[in-house]
């Protein structure tokens, strides 16, 4: 009954904290994204009040997402730091228990808030994300000065995603900062627009665009040429012979798409011979996810867990700092790896999660048998 109570007791207690702190990461992710999207929302002439409100509050869940194995990361640490001025860990040890068996609730905990994550919340966050999409477009560049063009969002990987596409005389590649609409709708436009025989014509840049069958048209888009004044249009037209199909695969956010509809997704990119990479590396990602913040559990753990012997906080909150943005570039690494074909997919999500459990094991058994 003893090992029990003690099992709860630990699980309740580290649960308690991680929670706090995620939802300490909420609220000032919060803040941020508050803070940036009404800059661009005033720089672009955009609208401000509840619609900007509304904006945040649904990219802010799929921001959190993103940021969550460093809040359980961060929250691990905390808890075991509070149990260690509790000295329970103290009590634990000379009970008997040992490093293990004290962290067996943490991990479950860990573990249960990956499953949950991704099975539940990653779905809810999806569809508010595919909704925060459009807003942005109303919402930022709804106004009279669309000139500014948006930055990359820093969830969306930072990154434009570009398009090759041939009608008639022409050519041109189109690039995106970002989408909504499930691709159709594009915000910070580049289009480069060549001839026949791949001579440059014209590059047009514009702050958001949509397709629609048979053309692509962009609002006050910039028009620079190599042999006329740069000129402003209200409206360019490009001819296209990409189909709605086509523009949706190539220009879909798959954060913005569910966790259960990521792999018929994947089959219907398949049947159209279109590569998957970034598809199976998000969807390989979120499977990995629970295994993941069990990582960081166990590296928490073997940064804070001596805290008791060492008294040594700062040296010990600096580990787990390091620790943290070590981990943050291999999963970097991992990603870009992954989603540009690379490393099979299912490696590259995978491999930071196994490493770093391996890592924190590895670290907690040496300490167990020092």
């Amino acid at each position: 009954m003893f090992g029990r109570t003690l099992t709860l007791y630990f699980g309740a207690q580290f649960a308690k904290i991680v929670i706090a702190i995620i939802v300490g990461a909420g609220l000032l992710i919060s803040a941020v994204v508050m803070i940036e999207f009404l800059n661009r929302a005033l720089i672009g002439g955009g609208t401000i009040g509840l619609p900007l409100l509304l904006l945040v509050l649904f990219r802010v869940p799929g921001v959190l997402e993103d940021a969550l194995p460093f809040a359980i990361l961060y929250g691990s640490i905390a808890a075991f730091v509070v149990a260690n001025r509790r000295l329970e860990v103290v009590v634990a040890r000379a009970a008997g228990v040992s490093a293990i068996q004290f962290l067996i609730p943490a991990c479950v905990v860990g573990l249960l808030i990956g499953l949950i994550g991704t099975t539940l919340y990653n779905p809810v966050a999806a569809e508010l994300r595919a909704a925060s999409d459009r807003m942005r477009a109303e919402a930022l560049y709804g106004g009279g000065n669309k000139e500014a063009a948006p930055a990359p969002d820093a969830e969306s990987g930072g990154g434009a995603v570009w398009v090759r596409q041939r009608l008639g005389d022409r050519q041109a590649i189109i690039g995106s900062t970002d989408s909504f609409d499930d691709g159709l709708g594009l915000l910070g436009v580049t289009v480069y627009v060549f001839g026949a025989d791949g001579r440059f014509v014209e590059r047009v840049d514009s702050p958001r665009g949509r397709f629609q069958p048979g053309e692509w048209r962009f609002e006050e888009a910039s028009v620079t040429s190599a042999d006329a004044a740069p000129r402003i249009d209200a409206m360019y037209v490009l001819p296209t012979n990409l189909s709605e199909n086509e523009v949706k695969r190539a220009f879909l956010n798959v954060e913005s798409v569910s966790f259960w509809g990521i792999p018929a997704l994947i089959r219907s990119a398949r049947l159209a011979g279109v590569p998957t990479e970034r598809y199976e590396m998000h969807y390989h990602t979120l499977i990995a996810r629970p295994v993941l913040l069990l990582a960081m559990v166990l590296i928490a753990a073997s940064v804070s867990l001596r805290f008791s012997r060492s008294s040594d906080l700062g040296r010990m909150i600096i580990a787990g700092v390091a620790a943290g943005f070590m981990l943050y570039v291999v999963m970097k690494i991992s990603l870009d790896l992954g989603r540009g074909g690379i490393v099979p997919p299912p490696l590259a999500a995978w491999l930071p999660a196994i490493i770093a459990t391996l890592a924190g094991m590895t670290v907690l058994l040496h300490l167990e048998d020092g």
